[in-house]
């Protein structure tokens, strides 16, 4: 097993809001989270709001790739998603873009065991907050490639067996 800490294992992307007092910058073609949008679960498929070319070019916002993780650092620490599609993000979120040692799926559900331990080590003296040291401080344990595989392989069943009994109940109380 290899350990190591979460920053040798990602990029780490900042995110932004563009200007909301421009409107050019809003309503467009990007998909564009926050907070609010991690209620989905696993995988990020949609966000409520969104944003143009324009607010991207003119933000600090960045474009997230798919498959990238987000994971969110300020107030409500801790929520984990994935992303399908390219989107940009808000200062509140972090996104993560594992590098050769890890597989996208593995880090997330090693994110998702890990929130307590990942707590302890946030900073903040009003809220709680993870910051780029954050990651430094974080210690992943990590099989080989092909042992990420299995594992996440296995949870993967169990997190569509979830969805669809989610599926099934919301559509018994529609």
């Amino acid at each position: 097993m290899n350990r190591k800490p979460l920053s040798d294992l990602v990029t780490i992307i900042s995110g932004g809001t563009p200007k909301r007092s421009n409107e050019e910058y809003w309503d467009g073609q990007i998909p564009w989270i926050s907070v609010k949008d991690f209620h989905q679960g696993k995988h990020i498929n949609h966000t409520e709001e969104s944003i143009t070319e324009s607010g991207l070019m003119n933000s600090s916002t960045n474009l997230l790739e798919k498959d990238d993780i987000i994971i969110s650092a300020r107030g409500t620490v801790g929520l984990v998603s994935m992303i399908v599609t390219p989107m940009a993000f808000n200062q509140s979120i972090f996104g993560l873009r594992v590098q050769d040692e890890l597989t996208p799926e593995y880090l997330y559900y090693w994110l998702k065991l890990n929130i307590p331990y990942i707590k302890n080590n946030v900073h903040g003296s009003v809220f709680d907050t993870i910051t780029r040291d954050t990651f430094k401080i974080i210690e992943v344990s990590y099989p080989l490639l092909e042992e990420q595989e299995k594992a996440t392989e296995s949870l993967r069943l169990l997190d569509s067996k979830i969805e669809m009994n989610t599926q099934l109940n919301d559509n018994l109380v529609a």
